[in-house]
């Protein structure tokens, strides 16, 4: 719990993230492509009507600086109250990075990369089926081909981010739009002039990190 925030205040703050997320997820159009999003949901949404919400410490990360600067305005469905409350939340959440990373990766990326787990181990949420969670890439960086067990939907939520699925081309992706990985699919993404917030979501095998792909580093 930051200075000045209560414990109630806190718990708010937690339980308004997760009902962001389970709002999102719930209902949202790309449910029909994408039906672990559904399942994704309706986790949150359980947790919320048991009230069965976590409070793993708080710690921060570099990376958090940089939510400063993002503006709270999209068109995408649900992309507004995800980044409010991601925002309002940010400084009583836990942020980690991939374990891995932080013995391969630069110290420019690190500074620049983390994210928050709202569902899943060690989340507001604890779940071993599903995870769920945002990720903040500062501008310019290049997040190289990587893997893992689980399948993952990404939504932009800020920002601009171009992926690249397997040996195919890189793909724009702007706020709103979303890219579907399946189980072990290799994947990179390389983020624009801006800071990027990635709203991402597993299913499947959720207890194994992603890992880099050794000719990618």
């Amino acid at each position: 719990m930051t200075e000045g925030s209560t414990p109630d205040q806190a718990g708010a703050l937690r339980r308004d993230l997760v009902a962001a997320l389970a709002g999102f997820y719930i209902g949202h159009p790309d449910v029909g492509r994408f039906p672990m999003l559904a399942e994704v949901g309706e986790h949150l949404t359980t947790a919320l009507t048991d009230d069965d919400l976590a409070t793993p410490e708080a710690a921060e990360l570099p990376v958090a600086r940089l939510l400063a600067g993002i503006e709270v305005a999209s068109d995408g469905p649900g992309v507004s109250s995800v980044l409010s409350a991601f925002a309002a939340a940010a400084p009583i959440l836990r942020w980690v990075q991939t374990a891995a990373y932080k013995a391969t990766l630069s110290q420019h990326f690190l500074d620049n990369y983390g994210y928050v787990r709202v569902i899943g181990p060690g989340g507001l949420v604890e779940s071993s089926a599903v995870s769920a969670g945002l990720g903040i890439w500062g501008a310019g960086l290049h997040y190289p081909r990587h893997e893992h067990p689980a399948e993952e939907t990404y939504h932009v939520l800020h920002g601009a981010a171009d992926f690249r699925r397997g040996d195919g081309p890189w793909e724009p992706k702007a706020v709103g739009e979303s890219v579907h990985h399946e189980p072990w699919e290799h994947h990179a993404q390389r983020f624009g002039d801006e800071t990027c917030v990635l709203l991402w979501a597993w299913t499947g095998d959720v207890t194994v990190d992603a890992h880099l792909i050794p000719d990618e580093i």
